[in-house]
């Protein structure tokens, strides 16, 4: 069986909620071919299933050291990082991914991930401007930012106010 097809069948396990079955034919497999990214990046995926949030970021910094130009890959490990409380390294990863994304909506979800990692590490400003460019490329993630509790230091912000209101 090739990357792909073990890569679809851990998808569908995962679907299922059978994580172990999904991480064991993914381990298995990786230890057939440590080099293909795809299965890095599913046991990424399998990994923050099962709250395994530390193997899931060595799994997606595997995936992303295997595809330097994934976009999806940097965003997830973004996010794994930002899971572990890594917030300078969610930064970076996501920055990452700013760089590679193609579609306004890929630099849109990226630039709003970097309003809310900003937000965490109590950089307003920077957090602020991060959101507006996103609001400004895809106006679906202003809905994200609603209820977003990655946000929750904002929300007496008059700029924040200002920025959701501005639809």
């Amino acid at each position: 069986m090739d990357a792909e097809e073990i890569v679809r069948m851990a998808v569908e396990l995962r679907k299922e909620n059978r994580l172990d079955e999904a991480e064991k034919i993914l381990r298995d497999a990786i230890r057939g071919d440590d080099r293909a990214w795809q299965l890095w990046n599913q046991l990424g995926h399998v990994l923050v299933a099962t709250s395994d949030l530390s193997g899931a970021a060595t799994a997606f910094e595997t995936a992303t050291k295997l595809n330097p130009n994934g976009f999806w890959l940097w965003l997830s490990l973004g996010y794994t990082r930002k899971e572990l409380d890594q917030i300078d390294g969610a930064i970076s990863a996501t920055l990452k991914a700013t760089e590679l994304g193609l579609l306004p909506n890929e630099i849109g979800s990226a630039l709003y991930n970097l309003g809310c990692y900003n937000c965490l590490a109590g950089k307003h400003e920077e957090a602020i401007e991060y959101l507006s460019k996103a609001f400004n490329l895809d106006s679906t993630v202003r809905e994200w930012a609603r209820d977003d509790s990655d946000l929750i230091s904002l929300q007496d912000d008059e700029r924040f106010t200002k920025l959701m209101k501005d639809e």
